[in-house]
C-alpha cells in the first residue's frame, strides 16, 4: 500500500529534494538569460541553437561515465566534483567574448546538470521504498519545474534591476553578464547542501533491496542491450523538447514582441503549470500504470500543440501550457517505468542512459531548430515537435517493461 504520509520519508529525502531546488535554479538562470546574452554580443539564433546543442552533447558524452561513477563512488561525490568544474567553467566563460572559448565552456557547463540528472533518482531510490517512489518522483519533477519558474522570474527581472542600479541598459551585455554571475553562488550552495550525505545514502536501510547492490552477480543483472532498447523513446522525447524549449524566450520576443519581464513571467507560468502536473503524476501512474501514462501524455502533448499555429498569443500560451503539463507526466512515469526493470546495482547506469538519450535528442534538435529559425522562422520546429511527440508515444508503446523480479527469474 502506498504511503501518503510525508513523515514516513527519510530525512535524506528532504535534503535531496532541497538539492533539486537549488540545482534547478542554477540550471534555469542560463536557460532564460544566456540566449539574450549571446544576442547582446552580436550572435544570432543559429549560435543560440549551437549552444543549446553543445550543453546537451555534454550530457550525451559524459552520461555513461557519470552513471558508472555514480554506481561505483556514489552520487554525492560525483556531483561535488561536477560542481567544481562548473564554477571554473563559468569563471572563464563570462570573461571572454571569443565564441570558440564560449562554446568550449558552455559544453563543460553541462557536466554538473548531467551529474545531477544522472545521480538524483538513484539516490532517491536508495532511500525510499517502491511504494513511495511514484509520488516522490512526481514531486521531484514538480520541484524541477517550480525552480524553472523561479529562474524565469529572476532571469526576467534581474537584468532590469541590475541595470537600474548600475546605470546601463537592461538589454546590455553588462546586465546579462551580471545576472549570470549568480550561477557561481547557486553552484556553491548546491554542492554544500549535500555535505555529509555520502555515507548516509550509501548505507541507507530504508528499503530491503539495497543489499542486492553488494551481492549481485553478473547473471542477475539485466542485459545492457535491453536497457538501451527500453529507454530509446527518450531520444525522440529529447528531440521534441530541443525543437522548442531552448528558444521559447526568443520565440516570445521575436513573434509577439514581449519585453524581458513579460517573457520571464510567461515562462515562469509554464513552469508553474508543469509543477502542478508533476505533483499529480504519481496518481496517474498508480491509477493507469506508468506505460499508459507515458503513451497517452505524449500523444496528447503532440496533438494540443497544433493549436500553436493559430496566430494569437493567448491561444499559444494556453496550448503550450497544456502541452507542458502533459509532458510533465512523461518524465517521472518514464523514470519509474525503466528504473523498475533493472537491478539496484544498475540504477546509475540506467539513469545515465535515460539522460544520455534525452541529451542526444535535445542536442540534435536544438542545432537543427536554430538553423531552421534563421531560414524559415518557427514553423518547422513546431511541426517537427508535434511529429516527434507522436513517435515517442509509439516507441514507448512498442516495448515491454517487466518488473525486475520477473526479469531476473
Amino acid at each position: 500500500m502506498q504511503s501518503h504520509r510525508w513523515s514516513d520519508y527519510s530525512p535524506l529525502v528532504w535534503r535531496l529534494l532541497m538539492f533539486t531546488v537549488i540545482v534547478g535554479i542554477t540550471a534555469g538562470l542560463p536557460e532564460i538569460i544566456f540566449n539574450f546574452y549571446l544576442l547582446s554580443l552580436g550572435f544570432d539564433n543559429a549560435v543560440a541553437g549551437q549552444m543549446a546543442s553543445l550543453v546537451r552533447i555534454s550530457g550525451f558524452i559524459f552520461g555513461i561515465p557519470l552513471g558508472l561513477a555514480v554506481d561505483r563512488f556514489g552520487g554525492v561525490r560525483v556531483i561535488q566534483l561536477a560542481g567544481v568544474i562548473n564554477i571554473i567553467t563559468w569563471a572563464i566563460l563570462l570573461t571572454t567574448t571569443d565564441i570558440n572559448i564560449i562554446r568550449a565552456c558552455y559544453f563543460f557547463s553541462g557536466v554538473l546538470f548531467t551529474a545531477q540528472a544522472t545521480a538524483i533518482l538513484p539516490m532517491l531510490t536508495r532511500v525510499t521504498t517502491p511504494e513511495q517512489r511514484p509520488l516522490l518522483f512526481g514531486v521531484n519533477f514538480a520541484l524541477v519545474m517550480a525552480t524553472s519558474s523561479i529562474s524565469a522570474l529572476l532571469g526576467g527581472a534581474l537584468p532590469g534591476i541590475i541595470a537600474e542600479w548600475q546605470g546601463f541598459s537592461a538589454t546590455s551585455t553588462e546586465a546579462y553578464r551580471s545576472t549570470l554571475y549568480a550561477v557561481f553562488g547557486f553552484t556553491v550552495l548546491a554542492v554544500t547542501s549535500l555535505s555529509g550525505m555520502h555515507k548516509r545514502i550509501m548505507t541507507s536501510q530504508v528499503n530491503d533491496d539495497n543489499h542486492i547492490d553488494r551481492l549481485a552477480q553478473p547473471d542477475v543483472l539485466v542485459a545492457k542491450s535491453l536497457i538501451l532498447r527500453r529507454a530509446f523513446g527518450r531520444i525522440t522525447l529529447g528531440m521534441a523538447g530541443g525543437m522548442l524549449y531552448p528558444f521559447m524566450n526568443l520565440y516570445l520576443r521575436q513573434t509577439y514582441a514581449m519585453p524581458d519581464e513579460q517573457i520571464g513571467a510567461t515562462i515562469a507560468f509554464f513552469g508553474f503549470a508543469s509543477m502542478l502536473a508533476g505533483l499529480v503524476s504519481g496518481y496517474f501512474t498508480n491509477r493507469f500504470g506508468a506505460q499508459r501514462t507515458v503513451i497517452w501524455s505524449a500523444t496528447g502533448a503532440g496533438l494540443v500543440m497544433i493549436a500553436a499555429f493559430i496566430p494569437n498569443p493567448l491561444v499559444f500560451v494556453v496550448a503550450y501550457t497544456i502541452g507542458s503539463m502533459l509532458i510533465s507526466q512523461i518524465y517521472p512515469a518514464g523514470d519509474i517505468l525503466i528504473l523498475n526493470t533493472v537491478a539496484p546495482a544498475q540504477r546509475g547506469f540506467t539513469s545515465s542512459i535515460n539522460n544520455m538519450y534525452w541529451s542526444l535528442g535535445w542536442a540534435v534538435a536544438a542545432g537543427v531548430s536554430g538553423m531552421l529559425q534563421v531560414t524559415s522562422g518557427f514553423f518547422w520546429p513546431f511541426v517537427l515537435h508535434i511529429i516527434l511527440m507522436g513517435v515517442t508515444a509509439v516507441l514507448f508503446w512498442g516495448q515491454r517493461y517487466p518488473a525486475y523480479e520477473r526479469a531476473k527469474a
